[in-house]
């Protein structure tokens, strides 16, 4: 009952058109929104990657957090990975001890990490910045898809559309199965207004992927 009535709670809070909320709150909204929906189910204390986590994995952090604990689920043993250190050195402050951070090649992961993830996380990865960024990308999918539980699922948001079908083609590529491919219903605040008249908002497309069977 616990559960039911926070999920309640935050779905009210969070309706579509609230972009002020915190990044957190949006969070525990998306995943109550869309894994479900889509048969996700996470076991107790699932393991949690975050690939190119940056220093908003804090906010990650904390919405899955609560989205577990809304459900009994207990903590995550989670992971974040990014190029530099210097990505994560806030949010490695702020969630030391809760978080395990790793520098690493996300081309490689299978070389720094062992064991299967039940939720992988990508946030705005960049495939528009050159012309490898979708090979770039599809090669990270590859890897991520060998630590992802055959029952688990990743969620990639993107800034604009130009990100989000380029992702979305990497990930099909990659081996993976789209659940649901659109625009967020909680997405961020805008921060930027492009020459097309095209906005760009924090996670304002998200993704919902399974690997293959």
């Amino acid at each position: 009952m616990q559960s039911s009535i926070m999920e309640q709670s935050v779905t009210n809070d969070l309706s579509p058109g609230t972009e002020h909320r915190t990044p957190d709150r949006r969070w525990i909204a998306m995943l109550t929104e869309y894994l479900p929906k889509h048969g996700i189910r996470l076991p107790e204390s699932p393991r949690i990657l975050n690939i190119g986590c940056g220093n908003n994995v804090k906010w990650n952090y904390l919405g899955v957090t609560g989205y577990l604990l809304g459900r009994g689920l207990g903590l995550p043993e989670y992971v974040g990975v990014d190029l530099r250190p210097e990505a994560f050195e806030e949010g490695r402050k702020a969630l030391a001890g809760l978080v395990h951070f790793i520098v690493a090649d996300a081309r490689q992961l299978t070389e720094h990490l062992k064991g299967t993830y039940h939720l992988i996380v990508v946030e705005h990865p960049n495939l528009t910045i050159s012309a490898d960024g979708p090979g770039v990308w599809r090669r990270i999918f590859e890897e991520a898809a060998l630590l992802l539980d055959k029952e688990g699922a990743l969620i990639l948001t993107s800034f604009w559309l130009n990100d989000h079908i380029p992702g979305q083609v990497a990930l099909e590529k990659a081996g993976y199965r789209i659940l649901y491919s659109g625009r967020n219903k909680f997405p961020g605040k805008a921060f930027d207004t492009l020459s097309t008249g095209e906005t760009l908002e924090t996670d304002k497309y998200v993704l919902i992927a399974k690997k293959r069977e």
